[in-house]
């Protein structure tokens, strides 16, 4: 009682979409439930009744199949036994000495041979030999050296004869599974001679792969002993014992298995994994699937129409209300079709016109601002980088070094063209690394710095739309504030995923925490006396202004060893030159 009150208490809290919503879903579980179950366990019957038949109907086939080609090896050896013509010729052939007539008796059985074969074509390799010697006879194919008889193999065995089951060809240059048999030929001597017949066959793509129905079947052969002759399987190797229990099918390792007897004794049993066997009756649970998948979405479109009609109206007014508390102007409002709310929608949706638009004055009034201040810091070129560089180009016209005169007004006439901005607030990667080259190259001539620079760039990043004007303040800090009289300046601009990452890097005097927070934070600009008078400062505005949350600006510096500088920018491809 206590339960049924705390569920009601509970129920009576929730909202109406949470209502609908457990309604709904509890309906369509308990109905799928019972479908699922009721139709599992009636067609896990059916389909496993099906499946024995299927698969006993398969291992049938092959039996039969392989009864056939043993019959066949037995008739065309008993052809050659009962054969007078080709037991006296041979015993002749035996005995007679090196001559013509040998020779012609040796064509005849050939030919004879030849013919026996040819108007049976399942048989392979036919050849006759003397037991204890090394030499065969009358062989059409060529024969493996050397010839071994394989006794672990026979499956039958009678007067005078032997059947094989699987075994590897005794023919040159073959390796399929093949049958065979030998028998003996009455020839009245000393020892014992035997033909050797083989089927033409490879046993696991002609009789081991009738049919589709068992693609990753694997096949054992049991003698009459139950004793494993082949097998297709690492977990069942050749020569041990098959235990199946006086049964023709079971599981055993992961497999089920099947087995088809035969009446002299030996059987051949089918090995399908369980994923195999399983393969209908998982179609049936995907199938089942594909219905729940259906109620489910039957039961979605209807808490979708109740959800339409009755709560999302109430709803979608509730959420206006919230996203302009939360400062978002720019959502259409949806008519809730409810009489009560129509004037209430009306005038919010004029408040909230109204809201946006002084909002927008004002975000308008402050960008101006922003951009005034931003122009104004970088057309703000100190009067004396100006001064010493023309002062330093006079020198240099009156030494008479015209070179160092011509690049370095050069280096300051695209320096300055750049900097005035002319082509625009964006720029590329690339020309903004062509016009801190250009000030590293004015500096250099100006005074007698000996450093070094290395640039590093990454493929396919020159083209990168940059804010026009960050990296050449990052330089010039590097030279003013961080070396020496000498040293290197690293750039190294790579591409990581969808970001690029630019690392200016020196080896000078390095800085101490509280300078580099007074570089990124302090609000008023000081301007030096050396450089072109725009710090870092400048820099983080841009990135700032430029990309928000996205873009970053680290310091990493230590006392002594050097300072690096990284921005890291979303990638943002401009077009091809």
């Amino acid at each position: 009682m206590k339960a049924f009150r705390r569920f009601r208490t509970f129920f009576v809290a929730m909202s109406l979409k949470s209502r609908i919503s457990i309604l709904l879903g509890t309906g369509t579980f308990l109905l799928l439930t019972f479908t699922i179950l009721f139709s599992y366990f009636s067609m896990s019957s059916i389909l496993t009744s099906k499946l024995h038949s299927t698969f006993n109907s398969n291992v049938q086939q092959i039996r039969l199949s392989i009864e056939n080609k043993i019959d066949d090896l037995n008739y065309v050896a008993q052809q050659i036994v009962f054969s007078d013509n080709i037991t006296y010729n041979f015993y002749d052939y035996l005995h007679l000495p090196q001559s013509y007539e040998r020779v012609t008796l040796y064509d005849e059985i050939k030919s004879e041979l030849n013919l026996v074969t040819f108007s049976n074509p399942s048989i392979g390799l036919v050849f006759i030999y003397i037991e204890g010697d090394d030499d065969y006879f009358f062989n059409n194919y060529g024969v493996k050296d050397p010839f071994v008889i394989d006794s672990d193999t026979i499956i039958s065995e009678g007067s005078s004869m032997y059947m094989f089951g699987p075994h590897v060809s005794m023919e040159r240059y073959k390796d399929s599974y093949v049958l065979s048999t030998i028998r003996e030929l009455n020839m009245g001597i000393d020892r014992n001679v035997y033909v050797y017949l083989e089927s033409n066959l490879d046993l696991t793509n002609d009789l081991l792969a009738i049919d589709h129905v068992m693609n990753d079947a694997e096949y054992m052969i049991l003698d009459d002993s139950d004793q494993i002759i082949y097998s297709d399987s690492d977990l069942f190797p050749k020569n041990q014992y098959f235990n199946r229990e006086h049964s023709t099918y079971g599981k055993k390792n992961g497999y089920y298995w099947f087995q088809e007897q035969t009446d002299e004794g030996w059987s051949i049993i089918a090995l399908i994994p369980i994923s195999e066997y399983n393969q209908e009756m998982n179609q049936w649970v995907l199938l089942m699937i594909y219905i729940m998948i259906l109620f489910v979405v039957i039961s979605f479109l209807v808490s979708l129409i109740l959800w339409k009609t009755i709560y999302k109206p109430i709803n979608e007014f509730r959420r206006e209300i919230k996203l302009v508390g939360n400062n978002n102007f720019h959502t259409d409002i949806v008519d809730t079709k409810i009489p009560e709310f129509s004037d209430l929608v009306t005038r919010f949706r004029a408040m909230r016109t109204k809201i946006a638009e002084l909002i927008k004055e004002i975000e308008k009034k402050e960008r101006k601002r922003a951009d005034l201040e931003v122009e104004k810091l970088k057309h703000q070129i100190s009067p004396h980088f100006l001064m010493n560089t023309l002062d330093t180009a006079k020198w240099l016209a009156i030494s008479g070094e015209r070179k160092e005169l011509t690049h370095l007004l050069t280096s300051l006439n695209k320096l300055l063209y750049y900097n005035m901005g002319k082509l625009g607030i964006l720029s590329t990667l690339e020309d903004e690394l062509d016009s801190m080259e250009q000030y590293l190259k004015l500096q250099q001539i100006r005074y007698d710095f000996s450093y070094e620079t290395n640039i590093q760039v990454s493929s396919g990043v020159l083209r990168t739309v940059i804010p026009r004007f960050i990296l050449q303040p990052i330089v010039e800090n590097s030279i003013y504030h961080g070396l020496v009289d000498e040293g290197t300046i690293r750039i190294n601009v790579n591409r990581k995923d969808s970001r690029i990452i630019i690392e200016i890097t020196d080896d000078g005097r390095g800085m101490e925490k509280e300078k580099m927070k007074e570089i990124l934070y302090k609000e008023t600009h000081k301007q030096t006396k050396s450089g072109m008078g725009i710090g870092l400062n400048y820099v983080k505005r841009v990135m700032d202004r430029t990309y928000g949350e996205y873009g970053m600006l680290e310091i990493q510096s230590t006392l002594g060893k050097g300072t690096t500088i990284r921005l890291s920018i979303p990638f943002i491809k401009g077009e091809n030159p």
